[in-house]
């Protein structure tokens, strides 16, 4: 064989295999994120890459979510399995958007009862739902509901026109984000990093904290705030 021949040959090969590792390198690029094996439904690790993945951003533990965090035991002696499902898959308002596949989402719901359930284990340090409030929200009276939040709530979150320490919930805009359900899972769980008491804990001229009735009173005056489109207010 010739010289020129088999110059060739190896010419041929080398480029051959410089290609290959060309290719193969461009899944070893600078700054390109490792493909994490996803873990089997329903167990801890699985639990915990979903929050990671869809949760986290809003639930954050302490100060950093916008939601209430999920990861707190406080939420979990408040809230029911049946409850955090529904919150999946229908959301719950703008704030909340819908995960189920009615809405297009991921979650189908077999994985939302799987999702719950995982985090209740995580989080939830062995609490069952308390039976002295109910986790979804209740009907009151919003007229009680105003001298109950003036009394015990005014002071930190803001009469009808102004802010407070904890923010204010009586802002227009707010209103329109969170749903009624929001509302009283805000209420009932409290924010602890953000200073806002559980329900039944001590509050301003309010030692023990609130009934559960001025819980769903309190609520219900929220609601009446929350300003209604045209739509909405036809009879």
């Amino acid at each position: 064989m010739s010289v020129l021949r088999v110059g060739f040959i190896v010419c041929a090969v080398v480029m051959c295999g410089a290609s290959v590792l060309s290719t193969a390198a461009c899944d070893r690029l600078p700054g390109r994120p490792a493909v994490e094996a996803v873990a089997a439904e329903g167990t801890a690790e699985w639990t915990t890459q979903v929050f990671n993945t869809s949760c986290r951003g809003c639930h954050a533990q302490g100060k950093e979510g916008s939601a209430v965090p999920l990861m707190d035991s406080e939420y979990w002696r408040a809230a029911t399995d049946a409850q955090v499902v529904r919150a999946v898959l229908e959301g719950q308002g703008v704030l909340m958007p819908a995960f189920g596949p009615a809405a297009g989402g991921p979650f189908t719901p077999s994985q939302a009862n799987a999702l719950a359930s995982g985090m209740r284990a995580l989080w939830g340090g062995g609490l069952k739902p308390s039976t002295a409030i109910s986790g979804t929200v209740q009907a009151g009276s919003a007229d009680r509901g105003k001298s109950v939040f003036e009394t015990a709530c005014a002071s930190c979150h803001g009469s009808a026109g102004s802010g407070g320490s904890a923010g204010s919930v009586t802002d227009p805009m707010y209103l329109r984000l969170i749903s009624d359900q929001g509302l009283w899972t805000a209420v009932v769980a409290g924010r602890a990093a953000l200073g806002s008491p559980a329900w039944n804990m001590p509050m301003p001229n309010r030692p023990s904290g609130l009934a559960s009735a001025e819980v769903a009173d309190v609520v219900a005056y929220l609601s009446s705030l929350r300003p209604r489109s045209a739509s909405e207010l036809k009879p």
